[in-house]
């Protein structure tokens, strides 16, 4: 299959891939492309970017919780339709899950995809150095395709001058564009997925800003002759999660709104294919559950907007009922918070969840836990089965107060979970966990819980 594709990766974290990413996307797109937006990593925010920069939404291709065989069938079937597509990178372009394997980095997806390799580069406060500095990023792996570079924050055109010479001549690399400084493009940190208009007019405002940036310091033509240029692939068998669909079985009801956000677009169209109808549910609006046979509570920043949750007491009640009724419901991260009794902010203001789960959750001022997870079933619960190995990914500020003992189901075996050992607490028929799991690394937990839920609604 013939896909024209480009991965931006970067030095390091913050060294502008994503603002480069954002810019290279609304740019293709305003020139009348159609852009098939992807991100390397189980990240959630950088996608929900991706969305408002080119119409489409962004999938994640990840080497620890993902096979090579899913990384590759995902990206083609998600760039079906699509003129280009770009790739945004996560962190450096070889840091992965451990210090010595490539599992999980954005060199190794590279390679999976065929996708040559733009490299952002940091040249603040350097010139000739960065000659030396790329150049390791080219020799560390001969397989990564890396078709040049992007010198980003330079300084006066004199820096921009001999960074690139000294690049270009030094080190033997094409140089796509010198970026300079601007202090003034800011990417919000935390975005809200389904935001207020004014807030989506001035994304659009910036994301058009970020594309007049990279069409005029960066040679976007040469960028596509680039993506043009990639091998074509292999044809690939079609995943029967997506490619063989059920009829609708169950209603399955999904929190979306501005406090609910983190969902592996993939997870909700496993679960639409397999027989459930999906319904978004928003936590700050809606007065009570529509009829649904089942509940998936994402992730997200129930924090930032626990005010709003607090003050929506009718739809807690009618979650709370669901969940003692014995539907159910599947919780992840933000899920979890919700919940619970409490969420008690940075700010020491304490407000009213759900209150179904005894614990409570108080913000800290540094993250809790980051990076992949790797937690063993102890027992059946809504989403696996005991013995059962689960592969994901957890970053959360939060951390839990029990109230009683806890019934969990899973044992950690990498990672933190609610209490360093531990992972998802169970009651009744909900599950509720700080893991994010991506329904490739895990394709049972689409089943195991719409079973759950036909069961439940058959009763």
């Amino acid at each position: 299959m013939d896909i024209p594709r480009i991965l931006i990766s970067g030095t390091s974290s913050r060294a502008g891939k994503t603002v480069i990413s954002i810019g290279l996307m609304r740019a293709l797109r305003n020139r009348g492309y159609r852009v098939a937006p992807f991100k390397v990593g189980p990240d959630f925010i950088d996608p929900s970017y991706h969305l408002f920069a080119t119409g489409r939404v962004s999938r994640n291709l990840d080497g620890y919780m993902m096979s090579d065989g899913d990384i590759l069938e995902t990206f083609v079937r998600n760039s079906r339709g699509a003129d280009i597509a770009v790739i945004e990178g996560t962190m450096g372009l070889y840091d992965s899950h451990n210090a010595v394997d490539a599992k999980g980095s954005t060199a190794e997806v590279s390679k999976v995809i065929k996708a040559p390799v733009v490299l952002v580069a940091n040249v603040e406060r350097i010139s000739r150095t960065a000659a030396a500095f790329v150049l390791g990023y080219r020799l560390f792996d001969p397989e990564v395709d890396l078709a040049g570079v992007i010198l980003n924050r330079v300084g006066n055109p004199r820096h921009a001058y001999k960074a690139r010479t000294a690049v270009e001549v030094l080190a033997k690399m094409r140089v796509f564009g010198t970026v300079p400084r601007n202090p003034g493009i800011e990417i919000p940190e935390r975005h809200l997925g389904l935001i207020p208009a004014y807030e989506k007019d001035r994304l659009e405002q910036l994301f058009d800003n970020l594309a007049s940036i990279v069409e005029e310091h960066i040679d976007v033509e040469a960028l596509v002759e680039v993506a043009r240029g990639a091998p074509e692939l292999e044809d690939v068998p079609p995943n029967p999660l997506f490619s063989q669909p059920r009829e609708p079985r169950v209603t399955l009801g999904f929190a979306r709104d501005v406090a609910f956000t983190f969902y592996y677009q993939d997870n909700l169209d496993a679960f639409a294919a397999q027989g459930a109808r999906l319904v978004p549910i928003d936590t700050l609006r809606d007065s009570a559950l529509p009829e649904i046979d089942a509940l998936y509570i994402g992730g997200g920043f129930p924090e930032v907007m626990a005010e709003q949750l607090e003050r929506n007491r009718p739809l807690r009640r009618s979650i709370y009922d669901f969940c003692e009724s014995g539907g159910p419901c599947y919780a992840e991260c933000g899920g979890l918070m919700y919940l619970g009794q409490s969420i008690n902010t940075r700010d020491n203001h304490e407000y009213e969840m759900v209150g179904f789960l005894p614990i409570a959750t108080e913000m800290k001022a540094k993250f809790q836990a980051l990076g992949y997870v790797r937690n063993r079933a102890l027992r059946d619960n809504p989403i696996s089965r005991s013995g059962d190995l689960l592969v994901g990914h957890e970053f959360h500020y939060s951390r839990v107060k029990a109230f009683e003992r806890l019934s969990f189901a899973y044992r950690v075996e990498r990672g933190k979970g609610v209490d360093g050992t531990h992972d998802g607490i169970v009651k009744d028929n909900t599950l509720a966990n700080y893991m994010h799991v991506h329904v490739l690394s895990y394709p049972e937990m689409v089943n195991n819980f719409l079973n759950l839920a036909e069961k439940f609604k058959s009763s």
